[in-house]
C-alpha cells in the first residue's frame, strides 16, 4: 500500500504537467482558426482576385474595389501557408479589366483568360459602399455589403459563397474632423479587405480590424 500512494502522487504530477505543457503550447501556437473556404493550402494554386462594383455612387465608392483586390492580395500572399501557391499580381488584373473598360460576363472568364490563366477566381461584387451616416454627412461610419464568390476555373465549380455585410465602427458612428475624415476610408477599406481574406486563411480571430470610438478616435487598427 505505502509502494502505491507514490505512484498515484507521482502520476498526478506526471499528468498536471502534461496539461501545463499542453497549455504552454496552446499559447505559444496562438488561437487561429482554419478558414471558411479551406481552398487554397493544398496543392499548385495559382489564384487571382477580381474585384466588380454594381453599386453606382461614384463620390464615394472611388477606387475601392480595387484598392480593396490589392489589400486582399497582400493578405493572400503573407497569411496563406502554401509554399506552392501564386496569386497573380493585381497590376496584371487592372490591365485586363481596363483593356475591357471593366466588362465582362462573370468571373471564371477573366481566371480563364489566357493572360490570367488560374486555379481558382475568387471574385467580389461591391452592392452597398459608404463611409458616412446617410441622415447626418458629418458622421464618419462605413457599411458595405459585399457578396463573394470563389470558382474552380478548371471544372466552372463553385468553391465559395458568402455575402458580407460590414459595418464599422460596429457601436456608432464617429463625429468627424478633418484628420480623420482623411484616415477613415482608407481604414474602412482594409477592413474590407481582412473581413473576405480570412474566408480563405488561417487566421486569428481576435485579431480583426476593427474601429471604434476612444475619445473620439479611431484605435489602431492590426
Amino acid at each position: 500500500m505505502k509502494k502505491i500512494v507514490p505512484l498515484l502522487l507521482l502520476l498526478t504530477l506526471t499528468l498536471t504537467g502534461c496539461q501545463l505543457i499542453m497549455g504552454t503550447l496552446l499559447l505559444i501556437r496562438g488561437t487561429d482558426v482554419a478558414p471558411k473556404y479551406d481552398i487554397l493550402s493544398k496543392g499548385e494554386k495559382r489564384v487571382v482576385i477580381v474585384p466588380r462594383s454594381v453599386y453606382t455612387n461614384s463620390l464615394e465608392l472611388q477606387n475601392a474595389p480595387r484598392e480593396i483586390a490589392r489589400h486582399i492580395n497582400r493578405l493572400l500572399d503573407e497569411n496563406v501557408k502554401n509554399k506552392k501557391l501564386r496569386v497573380v499580381e493585381q497590376a496584371k488584373v487592372e490591365a485586363w479589366l481596363d483593356s475591357r473598360n471593366n466588362d465582362f460576363d462573370n468571373f471564371l472568364e477573366v481566371g480563364r483568360d489566357k493572360s490570367i490563366n488560374a486555379d481558382i477566381v475568387i471574385g467580389f461584387d461591391i452592392i452597398e459602399f459608404r463611409i458616412r451616416d446617410p441622415l447626418n454627412a458629418s458622421l464618419l461610419q462605413g457599411r458595405c455589403l459585399v457578396e463573394v464568390r470563389a470558382f474552380d476555373c478548371a471544372t466552372g465549380r463553385l468553391v465559395a459563397s458568402e455575402t458580407l455585410t460590414i459595418i464599422d465602427p460596429p457601436s456608432m458612428p464617429l463625429p468627424s474632423n478633418p484628420q480623420m475624415a482623411s484616415q477613415f476610408r482608407p481604414q474602412f477599406i482594409a477592413i474590407i479587405a481582412q473581413q473576405i481574406a480570412v474566408l480563405f486563411h488561417h487566421h486569428n480571430p481576435h485579431k480583426v480590424q476593427r474601429m471604434d470610438v476612444d475619445n473620439l478616435e479611431m484605435h489602431r487598427i492590426y
